[in-house]
């Protein structure tokens, strides 16, 4: 598993520029078939925006059930948690 440091590749998680960097990063790993492990330390807000551009774009291109457990996450805060997993849980019922 690869350890990938958000707030090295991008300062702030507010607009779909913000997620290039990543969205760049976690690809390439996914696409050589490996899991990425996703740290949030020093991330302390996020919008829908840079999730569409991340988090949905990649279940729109790999499938929902084909990231489960190949994405993890380690050092959230409680609010980064809480709205990753909602937005993750309504591209689910979604059918992305």
């Amino acid at each position: 598993m690869h350890l990938l440091k958000v707030y090295e590749l991008t300062h702030t998680c507010t607009t779909n520029a913000d997620a290039v960097a990543l969205d760049v990063a976690v690809r390439k790993l996914l696409h050589a078939g490996e899991s990425v492990k996703l740290d949030f330390h020093g991330i302390t807000g996020m919008t829908t925006s840079f999730l569409n551009s991340s988090f949905g774009a990649w279940v729109e291109d790999f499938g929902f059930e084909a990231l489960k457990g190949r994405i993890v996450l380690t050092n959230y805060t409680p609010f980064i948690a809480k709205f990753i997993r909602t937005y993750m849980d309504n591209c689910r019922f979604q059918g992305a």
